[in-house]
């Protein structure tokens, strides 16, 4: 599953460079769910990283 998060930030990285991620983590995500992601999104080379949050 974070090889497919990581392909696919990587395609998107090579069409819009200057773009940044936002994740927008379910609340049933675990912590270790959330920073798999992040680490994947790094790993694609995006280091403009946003965890979105709704307000409670």
């Amino acid at each position: 599953m974070f090889r497919a998060v990581q392909a696919n930030i990587e395609r998107l990285k090579a069409e819009n460079p200057q773009g940044s991620v936002v994740i927008q983590a379910d609340k049933k995500a675990t912590t270790e769910t959330l920073i798999k992601v992040m680490d994947a999104s790094r790993a694609a080379g995006a280091y403009d990283v946003s965890i979105a949050a709704l307000e409670s």
